[in-house]
């Protein structure tokens, strides 16, 4: 199983790497309009979505320990394994920023402003788990 999920995983990342290059196409950037002001509700919300997962997970669900991500277990468990949905989401995220960037220059503002969401995505995304591996540190042990 670890081979399935690793190789899925994997897989996710690299979609998310295409997803990236291909949201920036003229066509899909037509039915956008993303600006600074989303990037910032963006760059605040998504640390407050990593740590309200969590601590859903720990409060609703009875978590008592946290394991620690892994690239050998499914990606969808937000409730029951949140920090391996984060990590992996994060990843995903990573990627889309990336990706974005190989048809970044003559896209336009609107194709900064989405490359910036996507980068507002990832940074909230990683700020949200550094922040929930310094609150939560004593329930985190290793998958």
């Amino acid at each position: 199983m670890r081979h399935i999920w690793r190789t899925s995983n994997v897989a996710l990342v690299v979609l998310g790497l295409w997803e990236g290059y291909a949201s920036m196409s003229p066509q899909q950037l037509r039915q956008t309009n993303p600006d600074w002001i989303l990037c910032l509700i963006v760059l605040v919300v998504m640390p407050l979505f990593s740590i309200g997962s969590v601590y859903y997970s720990v409060s609703r669900r009875k978590c008592e320990t946290l394991r620690r991500p892994s690239w050998d277990r499914h990606a969808i468990n937000w409730w029951y394994d949140p920090l391996q949905s984060l990590f992996v989401s994060t990843c995903i995220m990573s990627a889309m920023a990336v990706g974005s960037t190989f048809r970044l220059p003559g896209s336009g503002s609107i194709g900064f402003w989405t490359f910036a969401l996507y980068c507002c995505l990832t940074v909230g995304l990683t700020v949200g788990q550094l922040i929930v591996y310094k609150i939560f540190h004593a329930r985190i042990r290793d998958a």
